[in-house]
């Protein structure tokens, strides 16, 4: 453990506060248990001179767990109060959070013992012409849009070619890094902003992990000895994020029908110009009524135990236990790439909510797709405790491809660049098992071309 992070005085004196805070509240046990599993993480999963990108995953996921305990303390509600399907929701909160930590103790067994060199991010960094890195990576924020939303025209390659454009994350973590060590800051602002702008453009939220991998450098540059003047970078940080999720939840349903002119489906047909005017207009309308209203469809959208309490009541009171066969189906999708199986069924997430959950839930035939999560389809296939060892297999599955991406790369910071396409695939609690077991595949592999097939040029390009 003395390769990892330890929480220190600081930390125990603000664990001290909170649990008194937790005592206190109106939902004493859960908020116990929500402010422990924090503290429990980092010295799980956080290593000393490494990236916080495994902590922040699963601390994503936690917040998908544990939001509602402390938004109903805020409006003085019982837990189970704050959910439709509360019958189960208990059993669902406890589940989920054990099966984090049940994921973080397989993690935990892999990375422990590897090492890596000790040389400092800063000096890595500085190794790197950011001057250099612009014009590369502008090349790739302009492809980038393009092959993702084009990715599905594909047919059987949509699943690599949309994993190669996540690599665009390598670049833009490298440009950053070299920006905020040598202190141009306002390069990077120029295009960390236009990033940010130019995202708000797409159906999907993905301005957000542009904050969350700004964040996760910040906490490389300073974790160590952060001091106010670092604090508060990383709390502005926080409260715009916050802010624009809030502003997002409540646009979105306008700005959504407006993109896609109406259709039932996800697809843009507007040009860059005509979204940012609509989305313009949109906003300048919001009012502090808005604000409330868009606060608590944040709060109900990154909530996500609901889907596993209903599941709880339906399996395997209605239907049993499915012993296996969703984690096979994912297995056996991996095995059969739809460019050699065409005729592979494709994956409807919406069908298989239904099926576990008994809620009709919206589907392909209202455009969406709406998945019960992958801690849920390990409680339908092994139930519980069985679950818990499935999701400590699946943490040793991350643990392996974390590991051997950062002790196969040429240094640590690269090593770190190219994990950021391996967070962004895992923080999100609502992913399905499938497309988890098959983005990782597919992230390794793609990461396996890059590092033979291209590292060594592109980094040519950008050393000084």
């Amino acid at each position: 453990m003395n390769n990892f992070q330890k929480i220190g005085p600081t930390g125990k004196i603000l664990l001290s506060l909170l649990l008194v805070y937790a005592i206190t509240s109106k939902n004493p046990s859960e908020t116990i248990i929500a402010i422990l599993i924090p503290f429990l993480l980092i010295p799980l999963l956080w290593k000393k001179n490494e990236s916080p990108f495994l902590f922040m995953g699963l601390m994503l996921q936690w917040l998908s767990i544990n939001i509602k305990v402390f938004y109903a303390n805020f409006e003085r509600l019982k837990f189970e109060d704050t959910f439709e399907n509360y019958r189960d929701i208990e059993k669902a909160f406890y589940f989920s959070n054990i099966g984090l930590l049940s994921i973080a103790l397989g993690i935990f067994l892999i990375i422990r013992k590897f090492r890596i060199s000790d040389i400092e991010y800063s000096k890595l960094a500085l190794t790197y012409d950011s001057r250099k890195i612009v014009p590369i990576y502008l090349i790739v924020a302009i492809i980038y849009p393009i092959i993702s939303e084009g990715s599905f025209r594909f047919g059987g390659l949509q699943q690599p070619i949309s994993k190669l454009a996540d690599f665009k994350w390598m670049v833009f973590f490298i440009f950053m890094l070299s920006c905020l060590y040598t202190k141009q800051f306002k390069l990077f602002a120029i295009i960390a902003i236009a990033e940010v702008v130019m995202s708000l453009t797409g159906f999907f939220s993905s301005f957000k992990d542009y904050f969350l991998v700004i964040f996760g450098g910040i906490l490389i540059i300073y974790g160590r000895s952060l001091k106010f003047k670092q604090i508060l970078p990383l709390t502005a940080l926080t409260a715009i994020l916050i802010y624009m999720i809030i502003i997002w939840q409540y646009v979105k349903p306008e700005y959504r029908q407006y993109l896609n002119g109406g259709a039932m489906t996800q697809n843009n047909i507007r040009t860059t110009g005509e979204s940012l005017s609509k989305l313009g207009e949109i906003v300048s309308k919001v009012d502090q009524q808005s604000v409330n209203s868009g606060f608590k469809q944040t709060v109900d959208r990154l909530s996500y135990i609901d889907f596993f309490s209903a599941t709880i009541d339906y399996v395997p009171r209605v239907i049993p236990h499915t012993h296996g066969r969703l984690w096979s189906d994912a297995v056996g999708r991996v095995l059969q790439p739809r460019i050699l199986f065409p005729n592979k069924k494709a994956i409807d997430d919406s069908e298989t909510t239904r099926q576990y959950s008994g809620m009709m839930v919206a589907g392909t035939e209202q455009g969406t797709s709406i998945s019960l999560g992958y801690m849920t389809e390990n409680y339908i296939d092994f139930g519980m405790p069985g679950m818990f060892f499935s999701l400590f297999g699946y943490g040793l599955l991350i643990g392996l491809v974390y590991k051997y991406v950062m002790t196969s790369s040429p240094d640590k910071l690269i090593g770190t660049a190219m994990v950021i396409p391996l967070f962004i695939l895992i923080y999100l609690f609502e992913s399905a098992l499938n497309k988890l077991i098959g983005g990782l595949l597919m992230y390794l592999l793609i990461y396996e071309l890059i590092r033979r097939f291209a590292l060594k040029t592109f980094l040519k390009q950008i050393k000084i």
